[in-house]
């Protein structure tokens, strides 16, 4: 797949989410289960998201994932639980939109970091997505859309 891909400025944003640890094999089942709960922390706070969900990647050590799934608020909240208030953090990011299933994000992933090495960016934090389908609403998978978001820094 061919990917559009862009450097842009984003602002910090305010979300509440659950860092965890996972097999990458279990990631798909283990957001299936953060998500919901975190969803259901918002309805009892009566607070609606602020945009789509996200899984913000933190790292990967022998086949286990280290993920944060979440959602954008409008203003910051306490959290509860494991569930925990923090930001997605503003500044330059290169971003792309993946069309298609979920098992083929790497591809969109490996796009990224080809076009930070020939515009020598450096990551200057963990990447994200946003899945802006609803996979509920959606069952083809070829019609889904995520973003893809990694924040740069000059190299």
């Amino acid at each position: 797949m061919s990917y559009e891909i862009e450097v842009r400025d984003v602002e910090p944003q305010a979300m509440v989410s659950i860092r965890t640890e996972c097999h990458a094999a279990e990631i798909g089942a283990t957001l299936q289960e953060i998500l919901p709960e975190v969803w259901s922390y918002l309805q009892r706070a009566g607070v609606k998201p602020a945009g789509p969900p996200f899984t913000r990647y933190h790292g990967y050590v022998d086949n286990r994932a280290d993920i944060e799934g979440g959602m954008p608020v409008a203003e910051a909240l306490p959290g509860e639980g494991r569930i925990t208030a923090g930001e997605l953090p503003g500044g330059s990011v290169v971003t792309t939109i993946h069309m298609g299933p979920y098992e083929k994000l790497p591809e969109a992933h490996d796009a990224l970091h080809v076009r930070m090495r020939e515009q020598n960016k450096e990551a200057a934090g963990p990447q994200w997505e946003f899945y802006l389908t609803d996979p509920g609403l959606e069952p083809d998978p070829y019609k889904r859309k995520t973003e893809l978001v990694w924040p740069i820094k000059d190299a």
